[in-house]
């Protein structure tokens, strides 16, 4: 008799098997492809020494696809399993979310590194290559929050929880906070006195750029919010010692995905990319942002194992 137990589920092996197809044409691209002479000059680098310290720049983003997907399909998993229960709808959205933002790491950038290239020989490119690569960053993640924010809102109406004052008092707090800064420092880049002006890092005239990048990124931010404190709130009121525990972590780590998440669109759009390799104190500060990522999609992959666990018991 086959020990089926013992072998990797299809569920699991198919998003890693796209995602280990995504990291190689990823690092193939990034030593195929021509290298920056921007950054060449600026950090002294021949062309092989450029392509090897790409590669180490972007590393921590690879492994970090790979926790990603393999936390949705462990969702994913859980979710197929209790599809026919009150719930089941719900946690399938969480999961849908969950891939999305999976996706949302890895499509802007593989995008990014190929139009990117394209630029360096034509340098009229630059702002086409930069606008498209601002807006996958923002729509794919923007799909997943709304989509997260749908699964766990859907659990706490089963639940009968609602948002209390206290709650909403702080949500909206954080949320102001956020969004005031958000659009200081994006709007010191910015000619105010000329709306249609795209004098600017992001290319973009000041009126578009408000309507399609900063509002959905606000909107987007909000939905996650409203989805961390649901989730939240939830894994405190479900019954049973061991399903608190396992939907603590799951509730954990979807909440440390999301504001590591709107950190790092955050930290990207107050600092304009530039296309090329910048060595500087805010890549320091994106990987850590990157390990509290990694962390909450692995805190979020174990609680949907002991999910299973429990289901399967």
């Amino acid at each position: 008799m086959t020990n089926n137990r013992k072998s990797t589920p299809p569920a699991i092996l198919s998003p890693l098997r796209f995602c280990l197809l995504l990291a190689v044409v990823y690092t193939t691209l990034l030593f195929v492809l021509p290298a920056n002479k921007i950054a060449m000059q600026a950090y002294h680098l021949a062309p092989t020494q450029y392509h090897i310290l790409l590669f180490v720049v972007v590393l921590p983003l690879i492994l970090i696809w790979f926790a990603a997907f393999y936390s949705y399909a462990k969702l994913d998993q859980y979710a197929q399993l209790i599809s026919k229960t009150p719930e089941g709808g719900d946690f399938v959205e969480l999961a849908r979310g969950v891939r999305w933002l999976a996706w949302g790491l890895a499509i802007p950038s593989l995008l990014s590194i190929i139009l990117n290239s394209i630029a360096n020989s034509r340098p009229g490119f630059l702002s086409t290559a930069l606008i498209t690569t601002n807006y996958f960053s923002l729509l794919i993640p923007l799909i997943g929050f709304s989509i997260i924010r749908k699964g766990a809102q859907g659990l706490t109406e089963h639940a009968k929880l609602r948002l209390n004052s206290g709650s909403a008092q702080t949500i909206m707090i954080v949320f102001v906070v956020l969004g005031v800064a958000f659009c200081f420092f994006i709007f010191r880049q910015l000619n105010l006195h000329s709306f249609s002006s795209s004098n600017n890092p992001y290319f973009l005239p000041v009126w578009l750029l408000i309507s399609t990048i900063i509002v959905p990124y606000l909107y987007a931010w909000f939905s996650g919010l409203l989805a961390a404190h649901d989730l939240a709130l939830y894994s405190k009121h479900v019954s049973g010692v061991f399903y608190r525990q396992a939907m603590r972590l799951l509730a954990g780590g979807t909440v440390a995905v999301i504001a590591s998440s709107v950190a790092i669109q955050c930290l990207r759009s107050v600092i304009p990319r530039s296309g090329h390799l910048s060595l500087s104190a805010t890549l320091v500060i994106i990987n850590i942002i990157y390990v509290i990522m990694a962390a909450g999609f692995i805190m979020l992959s174990i609680g949907a194992n002991k999910l299973k666990k429990i289901e399967e018991i």
